[in-house]
Protein backbone atom coordinates (compact mmCIF):
# COMPACT_ATOMS: atom_id res chain seq x y z
CA UNK A 1 0.00 0.00 0.00
CA UNK A 2 1.51 3.29 -1.03
CA UNK A 3 0.26 6.51 0.69
CA UNK A 4 0.70 10.10 -1.56
CA UNK A 5 1.18 13.25 0.07
CA UNK A 6 -0.72 16.08 -2.36
CA UNK A 7 2.15 18.92 -2.94
CA UNK A 8 -0.35 21.37 -1.63
CA UNK A 9 0.26 20.24 2.08
CA UNK A 10 1.76 21.44 4.50
CA UNK A 11 5.35 19.89 5.32
CA UNK A 12 5.58 18.55 8.55
CA UNK A 13 9.05 18.18 10.43
CA UNK A 14 10.48 14.67 10.96
CA UNK A 15 11.08 14.96 14.26
CA UNK A 16 7.23 16.23 14.99
CA UNK A 17 6.19 12.45 14.81
CA UNK A 18 8.78 11.08 17.10
CA UNK A 19 7.15 9.37 20.09
CA UNK A 20 8.43 10.52 23.56
CA UNK A 21 10.85 9.19 25.47
CA UNK A 22 7.94 9.07 28.55
CA UNK A 23 4.83 7.96 26.31
CA UNK A 24 7.18 4.81 25.23
CA UNK A 25 8.01 4.10 29.21
CA UNK A 26 4.38 4.26 30.36
CA UNK A 27 3.55 2.04 27.09
CA UNK A 28 5.99 -0.32 28.29
CA UNK A 29 4.69 -0.16 31.94
CA UNK A 30 1.53 -1.28 30.51
CA UNK A 31 3.28 -4.16 28.82
CA UNK A 32 4.06 -5.46 31.94
CA UNK A 33 0.92 -4.97 33.10
CA UNK A 34 -0.59 -7.32 30.55
CA UNK A 35 2.28 -9.89 30.10
CA UNK A 36 3.07 -10.17 33.67
CA UNK A 37 6.16 -11.23 35.46
CA UNK A 38 7.68 -12.25 31.95
CA UNK A 39 8.92 -8.26 30.90
CA UNK A 40 10.18 -7.58 33.96
CA UNK A 41 13.69 -7.45 33.27
CA UNK A 42 13.06 -6.32 30.11
CA UNK A 43 11.35 -3.00 31.56
CA UNK A 44 13.83 -2.39 33.91
CA UNK A 45 16.44 -2.30 31.25
CA UNK A 46 14.31 0.36 29.42
CA UNK A 47 13.69 2.38 32.74
CA UNK A 48 17.27 4.52 31.74
CA UNK A 49 16.33 6.00 28.95
CA UNK A 50 12.65 6.69 30.71
CA UNK A 51 14.43 8.40 33.42
CA UNK A 52 16.24 11.05 31.40
CA UNK A 53 13.07 12.10 29.66
CA UNK A 54 13.39 15.87 29.50
CA UNK A 55 9.57 15.56 28.26
CA UNK A 56 7.34 14.85 31.42
CA UNK A 57 7.58 14.73 34.85
CA UNK A 58 6.04 11.59 37.09
CA UNK A 59 3.71 11.92 39.63
CA UNK A 60 4.97 10.30 42.80
CA UNK A 61 3.66 9.76 46.33
CA UNK A 62 5.06 8.41 49.54
CA UNK A 63 3.88 5.38 51.14
CA UNK A 64 2.95 6.11 54.78
CA UNK A 65 0.96 4.14 57.67
CA UNK A 66 -2.46 4.52 58.73
CA UNK A 67 -5.49 2.69 59.08
CA UNK A 68 -7.72 1.80 56.38
CA UNK A 69 -11.48 0.93 56.94
CA UNK A 70 -13.70 -0.65 54.72
CA UNK A 71 -17.24 0.28 55.88
CA UNK A 72 -20.92 0.26 54.59
CA UNK A 73 -22.77 3.70 56.61
CA UNK A 74 -26.99 3.58 57.44
CA UNK A 75 -29.45 4.36 59.42
CA UNK A 76 -31.37 2.18 61.97
CA UNK A 77 -33.72 2.39 64.90
CA UNK A 78 -33.16 1.33 68.50
CA UNK A 79 -34.96 -1.60 69.89
CA UNK A 80 -35.12 -4.28 72.12
CA UNK A 81 -32.99 -7.49 71.63
CA UNK A 82 -36.46 -9.30 71.74
CA UNK A 83 -39.78 -8.69 72.35
CA UNK A 84 -43.07 -10.90 73.65
CA UNK A 85 -47.00 -10.00 72.92
CA UNK A 86 -48.79 -11.58 75.73
CA UNK A 87 -52.61 -12.62 75.45
CA UNK A 88 -54.70 -15.18 76.80
CA UNK A 89 -55.64 -18.46 74.47
CA UNK A 90 -59.10 -18.32 75.39
CA UNK A 91 -62.13 -16.03 76.29
CA UNK A 92 -63.08 -14.71 79.90
CA UNK A 93 -63.22 -11.82 82.30
CA UNK A 94 -59.90 -10.59 83.66
CA UNK A 95 -60.03 -10.88 87.31
CA UNK A 96 -56.86 -10.26 87.94
CA UNK A 97 -53.83 -7.92 87.12
CA UNK A 98 -50.14 -8.47 88.85
CA UNK A 99 -48.24 -5.61 86.66
CA UNK A 100 -48.13 -1.97 85.86
CA UNK A 101 -46.58 -0.62 83.32
CA UNK A 102 -43.07 0.26 83.08
CA UNK A 103 -42.61 -2.96 85.75
CA UNK A 104 -39.25 -5.14 85.38
CA UNK A 105 -40.79 -8.89 85.53
CA UNK A 106 -39.02 -12.13 85.74
CA UNK A 107 -39.37 -15.45 83.09
CA UNK A 108 -42.15 -17.42 84.78
CA UNK A 109 -44.04 -14.21 87.21
CA UNK A 110 -47.42 -14.09 86.88
CA UNK A 111 -48.94 -11.51 85.28
CA UNK A 112 -53.38 -12.35 84.90
CA UNK A 113 -55.58 -13.84 85.30
CA UNK A 114 -58.97 -14.90 84.09
CA UNK A 115 -62.46 -16.08 86.22
CA UNK A 116 -61.68 -19.93 85.89
CA UNK A 117 -65.02 -20.95 87.52
CA UNK A 118 -66.87 -22.70 84.91
CA UNK A 119 -63.33 -24.05 83.44
CA UNK A 120 -62.83 -25.36 87.02
CA UNK A 121 -66.48 -27.40 86.73
CA UNK A 122 -66.04 -28.53 83.40
CA UNK A 123 -62.51 -30.15 84.57
CA UNK A 124 -64.32 -31.94 87.32
CA UNK A 125 -67.13 -33.07 85.04
CA UNK A 126 -64.46 -34.54 82.32
CA UNK A 127 -62.81 -36.16 85.26
CA UNK A 128 -66.15 -37.71 86.77
CA UNK A 129 -66.81 -38.71 83.11
CA UNK A 130 -63.53 -41.01 82.95
CA UNK A 131 -63.12 -42.58 86.27
CA UNK A 132 -66.90 -43.95 85.61
CA UNK A 133 -65.31 -45.37 82.65
CA UNK A 134 -62.11 -46.53 84.59
CA UNK A 135 -64.44 -47.94 88.09
CA UNK A 136 -63.90 -51.50 89.11
CA UNK A 137 -67.56 -51.54 87.93
CA UNK A 138 -66.14 -51.18 83.98
CA UNK A 139 -63.24 -53.41 84.85
CA UNK A 140 -64.92 -56.13 85.60
CA UNK A 141 -67.69 -55.71 82.50
CA UNK A 142 -64.58 -55.71 80.04
CA UNK A 143 -63.62 -59.27 81.34
CA UNK A 144 -67.20 -60.54 81.21
CA UNK A 145 -66.88 -58.69 77.60
CA UNK A 146 -63.75 -60.90 76.80
CA UNK A 147 -65.00 -64.21 77.77
CA UNK A 148 -68.02 -63.66 76.01
CA UNK A 149 -66.17 -62.85 72.78
CA UNK A 150 -64.20 -66.13 73.44
CA UNK A 151 -67.00 -67.90 73.41
CA UNK A 152 -68.64 -66.19 70.05
CA UNK A 153 -65.21 -67.05 68.37
CA UNK A 154 -65.83 -70.58 69.64
CA UNK A 155 -69.13 -70.88 67.78
CA UNK A 156 -67.97 -69.05 64.98
CA UNK A 157 -65.46 -71.10 64.41
CA UNK A 158 -68.01 -74.05 64.43
CA UNK A 159 -69.62 -72.58 61.95
CA UNK A 160 -67.07 -72.42 59.51
CA UNK A 161 -66.43 -76.02 60.51
CA UNK A 162 -69.56 -77.21 59.49
CA UNK A 163 -69.33 -75.86 56.36
CA UNK A 164 -66.34 -77.55 55.73
CA UNK A 165 -67.39 -81.33 57.13
CA UNK A 166 -69.03 -82.16 53.19
CA UNK A 167 -65.35 -82.74 52.37
CA UNK A 168 -64.83 -85.50 55.39
CA UNK A 169 -66.11 -88.85 53.24
CA UNK A 170 -66.45 -91.00 56.53
CA UNK A 171 -68.47 -88.24 58.18
CA UNK A 172 -70.76 -88.36 55.16
CA UNK A 173 -70.75 -92.19 54.83
CA UNK A 174 -71.75 -91.97 58.89
CA UNK A 175 -74.49 -89.90 58.68
CA UNK A 176 -75.92 -92.44 55.73
CA UNK A 177 -75.74 -95.15 57.64
CA UNK A 178 -77.74 -93.57 60.76
CA UNK A 179 -80.37 -92.63 57.75
CA UNK A 180 -80.45 -95.87 56.43
CA UNK A 181 -81.18 -97.56 60.01
CA UNK A 182 -83.74 -94.75 60.69
CA UNK A 183 -85.32 -95.33 57.14
CA UNK A 184 -86.11 -99.24 58.26
CA UNK A 185 -86.59 -97.93 61.94
CA UNK A 186 -89.62 -95.95 60.49
CA UNK A 187 -90.37 -99.00 57.68
CA UNK A 188 -90.70 -101.26 60.68
CA UNK A 189 -92.61 -98.77 62.66
CA UNK A 190 -95.45 -98.61 59.87
CA UNK A 191 -95.59 -101.90 59.14
CA UNK A 192 -96.68 -102.34 63.51
CA UNK A 193 -98.42 -99.59 62.97
CA UNK A 194 -100.54 -100.60 59.85
CA UNK A 195 -101.18 -104.27 61.29
CA UNK A 196 -102.77 -103.03 64.91
CA UNK A 197 -105.40 -100.87 63.00
CA UNK A 198 -105.67 -98.07 64.69
CA UNK A 199 -108.12 -95.76 63.53
CA UNK A 200 -108.88 -92.14 64.52
CA UNK A 201 -108.97 -92.81 68.13
CA UNK A 202 -106.56 -94.61 69.88
CA UNK A 203 -108.27 -97.80 71.60
CA UNK A 204 -105.91 -99.44 73.69
CA UNK A 205 -102.20 -99.88 74.72
CA UNK A 206 -101.16 -101.79 71.52
CA UNK A 207 -102.68 -98.73 69.33
CA UNK A 208 -100.97 -96.19 71.59
CA UNK A 209 -97.37 -98.44 71.78
CA UNK A 210 -97.57 -98.65 67.88
CA UNK A 211 -98.14 -94.76 67.78
CA UNK A 212 -95.49 -93.92 69.65
CA UNK A 213 -92.84 -96.33 68.21
CA UNK A 214 -94.27 -94.73 64.46
CA UNK A 215 -93.84 -91.41 66.05
CA UNK A 216 -90.23 -91.90 67.40
CA UNK A 217 -89.03 -93.63 64.23
CA UNK A 218 -90.18 -90.66 62.03
CA UNK A 219 -88.94 -88.19 64.03
CA UNK A 220 -85.23 -90.06 64.35
CA UNK A 221 -85.73 -90.33 60.31
CA UNK A 222 -86.65 -86.87 60.09
CA UNK A 223 -83.01 -86.16 61.87
CA UNK A 224 -80.83 -88.54 59.98
CA UNK A 225 -82.42 -87.26 56.49
CA UNK A 226 -81.41 -84.10 57.57
CA UNK A 227 -77.68 -84.34 58.88
CA UNK A 228 -77.52 -86.43 55.85
CA UNK A 229 -78.48 -83.94 53.43
CA UNK A 230 -76.57 -81.30 55.28
CA UNK A 231 -72.83 -82.87 55.17
CA UNK A 232 -73.05 -84.59 51.79
CA UNK A 233 -74.19 -81.46 50.29
CA UNK A 234 -71.03 -78.91 49.02
CA UNK A 235 -71.72 -75.79 50.92
CA UNK A 236 -72.21 -72.58 48.50
CA UNK A 237 -69.66 -69.92 48.54
CA UNK A 238 -72.03 -67.12 50.23
CA UNK A 239 -72.12 -69.80 52.49
CA UNK A 240 -68.40 -70.26 53.39
CA UNK A 241 -68.03 -66.57 52.99
CA UNK A 242 -70.87 -65.50 55.44
CA UNK A 243 -69.21 -68.19 58.09
CA UNK A 244 -65.58 -66.78 57.76
CA UNK A 245 -66.97 -63.26 57.83
CA UNK A 246 -68.39 -64.40 61.14
CA UNK A 247 -65.73 -66.07 62.58
CA UNK A 248 -63.12 -62.40 61.63
CA UNK A 249 -65.97 -60.35 63.25
CA UNK A 250 -65.79 -62.31 66.31
CA UNK A 251 -61.91 -62.71 66.28
CA UNK A 252 -62.05 -58.80 65.94
CA UNK A 253 -64.38 -58.26 68.74
CA UNK A 254 -62.59 -60.36 70.67
CA UNK A 255 -58.55 -58.51 70.00
CA UNK A 256 -60.96 -54.74 70.89
CA UNK A 257 -62.11 -56.40 74.81
CA UNK A 258 -59.00 -57.72 75.56
CA UNK A 259 -57.06 -54.30 74.61
CA UNK A 260 -59.71 -52.55 76.43
CA UNK A 261 -59.50 -54.52 79.67
CA UNK A 262 -55.23 -54.35 79.01
CA UNK A 263 -55.99 -50.85 79.31
CA UNK A 264 -57.85 -50.45 82.17
CA UNK A 265 -55.69 -52.70 84.06
CA UNK A 266 -52.34 -50.80 83.39
CA UNK A 267 -51.35 -53.18 80.55
CA UNK A 268 -49.41 -52.61 77.14
CA UNK A 269 -51.85 -51.24 74.43
CA UNK A 270 -51.08 -51.15 70.69
CA UNK A 271 -51.51 -47.46 69.25
CA UNK A 272 -53.41 -48.59 66.55
CA UNK A 273 -56.07 -50.46 69.34
CA UNK A 274 -59.60 -49.71 67.92
CA UNK A 275 -62.79 -50.61 69.25
CA UNK A 276 -66.16 -48.43 70.57
CA UNK A 277 -65.06 -49.10 73.57
CA UNK A 278 -61.61 -47.69 73.72
CA UNK A 279 -62.59 -45.06 71.50
CA UNK A 280 -65.05 -43.72 74.82
CA UNK A 281 -62.10 -44.41 76.68
CA UNK A 282 -59.32 -42.11 74.65
CA UNK A 283 -62.61 -39.12 74.19
CA UNK A 284 -62.58 -39.08 78.34
CA UNK A 285 -58.99 -38.85 78.11
CA UNK A 286 -59.05 -35.67 75.76
CA UNK A 287 -61.49 -34.06 77.28
CA UNK A 288 -59.75 -34.37 80.83
CA UNK A 289 -56.98 -32.74 79.25
CA UNK A 290 -58.45 -29.74 77.04
CA UNK A 291 -60.55 -29.02 80.06
CA UNK A 292 -57.39 -28.88 81.63
CA UNK A 293 -55.69 -27.07 79.08
CA UNK A 294 -58.87 -24.29 79.05
CA UNK A 295 -58.05 -23.64 83.07
CA UNK A 296 -54.54 -23.78 82.68
CA UNK A 297 -54.84 -21.00 79.92
CA UNK A 298 -56.96 -18.32 82.69
CA UNK A 299 -53.47 -17.50 83.87
CA UNK A 300 -50.77 -15.97 81.94
CA UNK A 301 -47.01 -16.01 83.20
CA UNK A 302 -44.13 -14.01 81.85
CA UNK A 303 -42.76 -15.89 79.08
CA UNK A 304 -38.95 -13.97 79.49
CA UNK A 305 -37.77 -11.67 81.66
CA UNK A 306 -38.23 -8.16 80.58
CA UNK A 307 -39.87 -4.71 80.83
CA UNK A 308 -43.49 -4.26 80.21
CA UNK A 309 -43.63 -1.43 77.61
CA UNK A 310 -47.41 -1.66 77.08
CA UNK A 311 -50.50 -2.44 78.80
CA UNK A 312 -53.74 -2.34 76.78
CA UNK A 313 -56.62 -4.06 79.46
CA UNK A 314 -57.99 -3.20 83.10
CA UNK A 315 -59.23 -5.80 85.56
CA UNK A 316 -63.24 -6.16 84.85
CA UNK A 317 -62.81 -6.20 81.14
CA UNK A 318 -64.12 -8.89 79.08
CA UNK A 319 -60.80 -10.10 76.95
CA UNK A 320 -60.96 -12.26 73.75
CA UNK A 321 -58.19 -14.83 72.85
CA UNK A 322 -55.15 -13.89 71.03
CA UNK A 323 -55.53 -10.28 71.58
CA UNK A 324 -52.39 -8.66 72.63
CA UNK A 325 -53.14 -7.21 76.50
CA UNK A 326 -49.28 -5.93 76.80
CA UNK A 327 -45.82 -6.28 75.62
CA UNK A 328 -42.99 -7.26 77.37
CA UNK A 329 -39.58 -6.10 75.72
CA UNK A 330 -35.70 -7.34 76.71
CA UNK A 331 -33.78 -4.24 77.10
CA UNK A 332 -30.63 -6.30 78.63
CA UNK A 333 -29.03 -5.59 75.16
CA UNK A 334 -29.44 -3.04 72.68
CA UNK A 335 -30.53 -4.33 69.12
CA UNK A 336 -30.61 -1.64 66.12
CA UNK A 337 -32.29 -2.43 63.61
CA UNK A 338 -30.85 -1.00 60.29
CA UNK A 339 -30.99 -0.55 56.72
CA UNK A 340 -28.17 0.27 54.12
CA UNK A 341 -28.19 0.67 50.39
CA UNK A 342 -28.20 -1.54 48.09
CA UNK A 343 -24.81 -0.71 46.84
CA UNK A 344 -23.02 -2.20 49.91
CA UNK A 345 -24.54 -5.71 49.60
CA UNK A 346 -21.32 -7.33 49.95
CA UNK A 347 -19.88 -4.75 52.77
CA UNK A 348 -22.59 -6.14 54.95
CA UNK A 349 -22.43 -9.76 56.28
CA UNK A 350 -23.63 -11.33 59.64
CA UNK A 351 -20.47 -11.56 61.99
CA UNK A 352 -19.29 -7.83 60.76
CA UNK A 353 -18.24 -5.19 63.54
CA UNK A 354 -20.54 -2.67 63.68
CA UNK A 355 -20.37 0.91 65.23
CA UNK A 356 -23.41 3.19 66.12
CA UNK A 357 -23.98 6.48 67.17
CA UNK A 358 -27.20 8.78 68.24
CA UNK A 359 -27.46 12.41 67.87
CA UNK A 360 -28.69 12.61 71.27
CA UNK A 361 -25.10 11.18 72.41
CA UNK A 362 -22.62 13.98 70.87
CA UNK A 363 -19.56 11.93 71.04
CA UNK A 364 -20.40 8.95 71.80
CA UNK A 365 -20.11 5.65 69.74
CA UNK A 366 -21.26 2.03 70.64
CA UNK A 367 -19.86 -1.38 69.15
CA UNK A 368 -21.38 -4.43 68.40
CA UNK A 369 -21.94 -6.92 66.02
CA UNK A 370 -24.32 -7.76 62.84
CA UNK A 371 -26.99 -10.99 63.71
CA UNK A 372 -29.53 -10.22 60.80
CA UNK A 373 -29.39 -9.98 57.25
CA UNK A 374 -32.57 -10.52 55.10
CA UNK A 375 -31.61 -12.44 52.62
CA UNK A 376 -33.00 -10.45 49.89
CA UNK A 377 -33.18 -6.78 49.52
CA UNK A 378 -36.49 -4.57 51.08
CA UNK A 379 -38.46 -1.26 49.54
CA UNK A 380 -38.12 0.90 51.89
CA UNK A 381 -40.04 4.56 50.11
CA UNK A 382 -39.60 3.27 47.18
CA UNK A 383 -35.70 2.60 47.32
CA UNK A 384 -34.02 -0.94 47.28
CA UNK A 385 -32.21 -1.30 50.45
CA UNK A 386 -30.36 -3.73 52.84
CA UNK A 387 -31.97 -4.51 56.38
CA UNK A 388 -30.51 -5.94 59.29
CA UNK A 389 -30.00 -5.70 62.64
CA UNK A 390 -26.83 -5.36 64.75
CA UNK A 391 -26.85 -6.39 68.51
CA UNK A 392 -24.73 -3.60 70.70
CA UNK A 393 -22.40 -4.73 73.78
CA UNK A 394 -24.40 -2.23 75.64
CA UNK A 395 -28.56 -2.53 77.13
CA UNK A 396 -30.85 -0.23 76.56
CA UNK A 397 -30.62 1.43 79.87
CA UNK A 398 -26.67 2.01 79.57
CA UNK A 399 -27.09 3.47 76.70
CA UNK A 400 -29.97 5.69 78.17
CA UNK A 401 -32.12 6.17 75.30
CA UNK A 402 -35.74 4.65 74.77
CA UNK A 403 -36.56 2.42 71.87
CA UNK A 404 -37.77 3.68 68.97
CA UNK A 405 -34.91 6.33 68.76
CA UNK A 406 -32.93 6.68 65.68
CA UNK A 407 -29.27 6.12 65.01
CA UNK A 408 -26.36 6.14 62.78
CA UNK A 409 -24.81 2.87 61.74
CA UNK A 410 -21.32 2.17 60.33
CA UNK A 411 -20.93 -1.73 59.39
CA UNK A 412 -17.08 -1.95 59.29
CA UNK A 413 -16.13 -4.96 56.69
CA UNK A 414 -12.73 -4.94 56.24
CA UNK A 415 -10.23 -2.89 58.78
CA UNK A 416 -6.12 -2.55 58.57
CA UNK A 417 -4.08 -0.67 61.68
CA UNK A 418 -0.95 0.62 61.27
CA UNK A 419 -0.99 -0.10 57.76
CA UNK A 420 1.44 0.28 54.78
CA UNK A 421 -0.88 2.85 52.45
CA UNK A 422 -0.18 4.10 48.75
CA UNK A 423 -2.85 5.46 46.65
CA UNK A 424 -4.65 3.17 44.22
CA UNK A 425 -3.51 4.69 41.26
CA UNK A 426 0.13 3.31 42.19
CA UNK A 427 -1.19 -0.21 41.38
CA UNK A 428 -0.60 -2.27 38.13
CA UNK A 429 -2.57 -5.38 38.15
CA UNK A 430 -1.57 -8.19 35.71
CA UNK A 431 -3.29 -11.02 34.36
CA UNK A 432 -2.73 -13.47 37.42
CA UNK A 433 -4.20 -10.99 39.66
CA UNK A 434 -1.38 -9.92 41.59
CA UNK A 435 0.34 -6.34 41.25
CA UNK A 436 3.40 -4.47 41.08
CA UNK A 437 4.45 -0.75 41.61
CA UNK A 438 6.57 1.37 40.20
CA UNK A 439 8.90 2.57 43.36
CA UNK A 440 11.08 5.28 43.03
CA UNK A 441 15.56 4.49 43.62
CA UNK A 442 17.63 7.14 42.83
CA UNK A 443 15.72 8.96 40.94
CA UNK A 444 14.82 6.05 38.97
CA UNK A 445 11.09 4.13 38.84
CA UNK A 446 12.04 0.27 39.73
CA UNK A 447 9.02 -2.45 38.90
CA UNK A 448 8.56 -3.94 42.33
CA UNK A 449 5.75 -6.67 42.44
CA UNK A 450 3.64 -6.36 45.98
CA UNK A 451 1.42 -8.22 48.14
CA UNK A 452 -1.99 -6.07 48.11
CA UNK A 453 -4.49 -6.49 51.06
CA UNK A 454 -7.66 -4.12 51.86
CA UNK A 455 -8.41 -1.20 49.60
CA UNK A 456 -10.66 1.37 49.16
CA UNK A 457 -11.59 3.89 46.46
CA UNK A 458 -8.50 5.92 47.69
CA UNK A 459 -6.27 3.61 49.19
CA UNK A 460 -4.54 0.30 49.10
CA UNK A 461 -2.77 -1.61 52.20
CA UNK A 462 0.85 -2.79 51.12
CA UNK A 463 1.14 -6.00 53.07
CA UNK A 464 4.50 -6.64 51.50
CA UNK A 465 6.97 -5.22 48.44
CA UNK A 466 6.84 -1.44 49.79
CA UNK A 467 7.57 -0.08 53.06
CA UNK A 468 6.64 2.83 54.35
CA UNK A 469 8.89 6.16 53.38
CA UNK A 470 8.84 4.67 50.12
CA UNK A 471 8.34 7.02 46.70
CA UNK A 472 5.64 5.32 44.29
CA UNK A 473 4.69 6.76 41.17
CA UNK A 474 0.87 7.40 40.98
CA UNK A 475 0.70 8.23 36.82
CA UNK A 476 3.04 10.91 34.59
CA UNK A 477 1.82 14.44 33.64
CA UNK A 478 3.31 15.70 30.42
CA UNK A 479 4.78 19.17 30.82
CA UNK A 480 4.52 22.03 28.74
Amino acid sequence: MSITVSKNQPKVRANSFKIPIWVRWVSLGILIAVLGGGAYFFIQARQVTAAASTASTLQTATARTGNLVLEASGSGTLVASSEANISFEIDGKLVALDVKLGDTVEKGQLLARLDDTSLQYKLEEAQLALLELTSPEAIANARLAVTTAQANVINAQAGVNNEQYWQNAALVQNEYAAFVIAKTNLDRAQSAYDGAKVGDYINNANEAQAYQSLYAAKQAYDTAEYYYSLYSQKPTQRQLDAAQATLDLNQAKLVNAQNYLMVLTGGTVPNDATGSDMAALRQAQLSVKTAQTNLDSSTIYAPMAGTVMSLNVTVGETVSGNTTLMTIDDLNQATIQFYLDASDWTNAKVGYTASVSFDALSGQTFNGKVTQIMPGLVSVQGSSMIEGTALLDKSVSEIGLPVGVEAAINVISGQADNAVLVPVEALHKLVDNSYTVFVMAGGKPTLTVVEVGLQDDTYAEIKSGVKAGDVVTTGVVETK
